[in-house]
């Protein structure tokens, strides 16, 4: 018997002219590969810090305390609530489906954490931010850690923006 015409076999010939002859196809190939890199990093950075959190949720509890910014009935369920939210946007990141809204959802809590961090240095305070778990306070650690969510903002918008179904479809336009 012979082929269908449209059957799968001349989709993926179709796909592979169009790839080929459209350099816009081949460099958002490019950026689909730093797109899935960045997810899969950030996803291996969040859950092991969602992980190291619910190791100890009081000393977590106490870390939050320090920053002084929320209220104290606020405390309890942000240690508690923060880390399995943590755990499941980084898991989120690997499926392309739910990649685009995993990646909002670690961005805007990168910026949420930069805010504390900036807010907590701009009073002078030394305190241990609990992302990793327990540590030493320290200020020289906390700028890092600040510098750190300012990178996880730009990965994670990186991904949110090449997620974005319009990239998908202006990358294979002819």
């Amino acid at each position: 018997m012979g082929r269908l015409v449209g059957g799968q076999a001349a989709r993926d010939r179709r796909e592979r002219a169009v790839s080929n002859l459209n350099p816009i196809g081949r460099a958002a190939a490019r950026s689909d590969y730093l797109a899935l890199a960045i997810s899969l990093a950030v996803c291996v950075l969040f859950v092991v810090a969602g992980c190291e959190k619910l190791r100890d949720p009081l000393d977590f509890a106490d870390n939050i305390f320090g920053f002084a910014i929320l209220p104290a009935s606020l405390i309890s369920p942000l240690a508690l609530g923060l880390p399995p939210f943590e755990i499941l946007c980084g898991l989120l990141m690997l499926a392309p489906r739910t990649r685009r809204v995993a990646a909002l959802g670690l961005m805007l809590l990168s910026m949420v954490f930069f805010a504390a961090l900036a807010a907590a240095l701009a009073r002078g305070l030394t305190l241990d931010c609990g992302c990793f778990g327990v540590g030493a306070p320290s200020r020289p650690r906390m700028w890092l850690e600040a510098g750190l969510n300012l990178v996880l903002f730009a990965g994670t918008l990186i991904v949110y923006l090449r997620s974005s179904p319009e990239m998908r479809r202006a990358a294979f336009a002819i």
